[in-house]
């Protein structure tokens, strides 16, 4: 019997080539092949007799082989693989398709497990069947007669040499230490856990199905929050710079502002400063539709730290975006008081200077703000008096390079996080569990509803009349597809997803050239370009030289150009709510009326139409986020930017129930033994994840 820390290699059918190939996966031992769970499940476990069959169900059956042959067929020249098999109540057509090699694998006489779908053509037949030999009916199945997992593979591990080298582990795991805390488990009703890691790989039933995956969830869950309770209590130990507010000073500060703030600002912003003044660093997160003035509540909290003679930071995801925010925060805080570092500027006070002259700056103690991107995070920047982080677009950012550069200094710097992605209230537990949340739900007065409209074919003359119109005035107009290039290159089969009749952006880009607007100047932008070609050409739009800019969704985060106000999605069936929205927040930053147009690929109705018309009836970003939550299930709601949030195996996001439960034992259990001195297996269960696990 293979132990847990066993090599792969050692189980039947795997040898140097397959436990090569688990090795892709990250699958190296036993124990790593146990947690390697299925992605999905084909339930044979109904049995029929022959006779009783009937077209369209999925069975099982045991039975004779009769006959079997290869032969080409006439019309596909494929090879078609025919058998007849038996049962005591009748005989059966079985083929299968490009498969010869089974006249030497079957032989007549033989018994089998047969699994497969019930076909019609001229009399009932099952195409493209599972099958396994058989000695007598008492014989356990592996691949048929039952719930078969299904697992992702690499290289040259076949489907069935996996599912038998997992049957063949499954013995170890009885040596497993089960760490969840027996009077958890009991109060709760769950499996142990050797019988939940045979009942996901091999159940017997759906039932069996459900329970293991509870119990292996709240494992997960719980382990999860186990860390963010002790980053919660690691904070409390730590010592940060408090920075007491002058409110004589901000209320000044506030008075000077162009426009009023919103009453959502004002208390994120008094929520903030509050923080600053503690003892302990603040771990918060301020998140606010897009628009909704994020970025001034950040600066007015800037400016407390500033005015105590201490140092802040602001990291954003892009170039771009640092370039628009320091010219932004130069406009809130004064010239003199913000730098610029990324990987192509170092500027201090509006004029461009050297890399040393900024860090000796930083090292010295001047109390600036500095505006970076990763690149502050590349070599040994030293600030002297850091009391203040904040983080744009935080999901983009992983968890080591964020405390790369909190620990540049020795007392803890607060921390402030920013997203415009809205997350639905019922999953902020799940994701932001070890942050205090402010949110800004509100936009600044004078912001004009962006008009939606789901156009189809027979409204495209008008929306594109409408497009003119607005380049006609001076503005600017995106033009959004799912794909950069629906042609193959060298060497690349293409995108497969243009089959579904999306356009790209190098064939929209020619189409429009050609067509509804070839007297206007067009660029087209992706991820796939270098940054200083990205940033020229989202230069020369927004200064209007070339005010038409066909894009995938790179212009979702980063690009602020006021003079913007069309926005046409192309393919928007293909992208989740939160995303549509986000796009569409490009346009309607002025006071200008604007407009987004939602181009579906083809026709669309049920949930998908459902989807797009909750787009054209609301315009609050929160309210669509729990929208797209319900419609397309927590793993679609954040698209990309979802790989900041929590890694599970087996939870989602939308097991808030659950992880409430794991919430309120994590809680119980710190509060009656904090050190888990009574609880050894947990202790050791959080010190092993600790390295690996996001906490974002």
């Amino acid at each position: 019997m293979p132990t847990l820390f066993d090599k792969v290699s050692v189980l039947s059918g795997l040898g140097a080539i397959g436990s090569k190939a688990l090795a892709k996966m990250d699958v190296r031992t036993v124990r790593d092949l146990l947690f390697h769970f299925p992605f999905r499940y084909e339930d044979y476990s109904k049995f029929k007799e022959i006779k009783d069959l009937q077209g369209g169900e999925t069975v099982s059956l045991l039975a004779e082989l009769v006959s079997i042959e290869a032969r080409k067929s006439l019309k596909s020249r494929i090879m078609v693989t025919e058998a007849i098999v038996k049962d005591d109540t009748g005989e059966l057509t079985v083929k299968w398709f490009n498969q010869p090699f089974l006249t030497k694998t079957l032989k007549p006489g033989q018994k089998l497990s047969l699994s497969g779908h019930v076909d019609v053509r001229q009399d009932l037949v099952i195409v493209n069947p599972r099958y396994e030999k058989i000695r007598d009916e008492d014989d356990e199945t592996v691949h048929t007669g039952r719930i078969i997992p299904i697992y992702s593979r690499s290289g040259a591990v076949g489907e069935k040499r996996l599912r038998n080298a997992m049957r063949e582990s499954l013995p170890a795991a009885l040596r497993l230490v089960d760490r969840l805390p027996e009077h958890i488990r009991k109060a709760e009703q769950f499996l142990p856990l050797s019988d939940a890691l045979q009942m996901i790989h091999f159940p017997e039933t759906m039932e069996e199905l459900d329970q293991a995956v509870a119990r292996l969830k709240f494992d997960e869950l719980f382990l999860h929050q186990l860390l963010f309770a002790d980053v919660r209590k690691e904070q409390k130990t730590q010592v940060a710079h408090q920075i007491p507010v002058n409110e004589v000073l901000l209320k000044e500060f506030v008075a000077k502002l162009p426009f009023e703030l919103t009453p959502a600002q004002k208390i994120s912003a008094w929520d903030i400063v509050q923080d600053l003044a503690k003892e302990h660093p603040m771990n918060r997160m301020l998140e606010g539709d897009v628009g909704s003035g994020k970025t001034v509540v950040a600066a007015m909290a800037m400016y407390v730290v500033l005015e105590q003679g201490k140092q802040a930071t602001y990291l954003a995801p892009t170039e771009i975006l640092a370039k628009q925010q320091y010219v932004s925060l130069q406009n809130f805080l004064g010239v003199d008081k913000v730098a610029l570092l990324t990987r192509t500027d170092c500027s201090i006070g509006g004029e461009s200077c050297s890399r040393a002259d900024l860090e000796e700056r930083l090292r010295d103690g001047d109390s600036i703000v500095v505006i970076a991107t990763h690149a502050i995070l590349q070599d040994n920047w030293v600030f002297k008096n850091l009391a203040f982080v904040v983080v744009d677009e935080q999901h983009r950012f992983g968890v080591r390079q964020r405390h790369s550069l909190l620990s540049r200094s020795e007392i803890a710097p607060h921390l402030l996080s920013m997203s415009a992605t809205p997350i639905p209230r019922s999953l902020s537990l799940t994701v932001y569990g070890d942050l205090d949340l402010s949110i800004i739900n509100e936009l600044p007065k004078g912001r004009k509803p962006i008009a939606t409209q789901i156009v189809f074919d027979k409204s495209k003359a008008q929306m594109y009349d409408r497009v003119r119109t607005e380049l006609d005035k001076g503005n600017r107009v995106y033009v959004v597809c799912p794909l950069i290039s629906g042609k193959a290159g060298p060497g690349s089969a293409g995108d497969p997803s243009d089959k579904l009749g999306v356009t790209s952006v190098s064939e929209t880009a020619t189409m429009l050239r050609k067509t509804h607007l070839k007297d206007y100047s067009i660029a087209e932008l992706n991820g796939r370009m270098k940054s200083d070609e990205k940033a020229k050409i989202m230069s020369d739009f927004k200064e209007g030289k070339t005010p038409v800019l066909i894009s995938t969704t790179v212009v979702e985060v980063g690009l602020d150009v006021p003079e913007a106000t069309v926005m046409l999605i192309e393919g928007a069936e293909r992208f989740g709510l939160a995303q549509l929205h986000q796009l569409r927040g490009r346009v309607g930053r002025s006071d200008r009326p604007s407009y987004c147009f939602l181009r579906p690929g083809g026709f669309i109705a049920g949930k998908t139409l459902e989807r797009l018309q909750a787009m054209v009836k609301s315009q609050n970003g929160f309210d669509l986020a729990e929208l797209d939550l319900e419609f397309r299930g927590p793993g679609n709601v954040f698209g990309d930017a979802q790989s900041g949030f929590p890694d599970f195996n087996l939870a989602t996001l939308a097991d808030v129930p659950l992880m409430k439960k794991a919430r309120d034992w994590a809680t119980k259990l710190l509060d009656t033994d904090p050190n888990l001195e009574k609880f050894p297996l947990v202790r050791e269960f959080i010190l092993e994840a600790a390295d690996d696990l996001h906490l974002e």
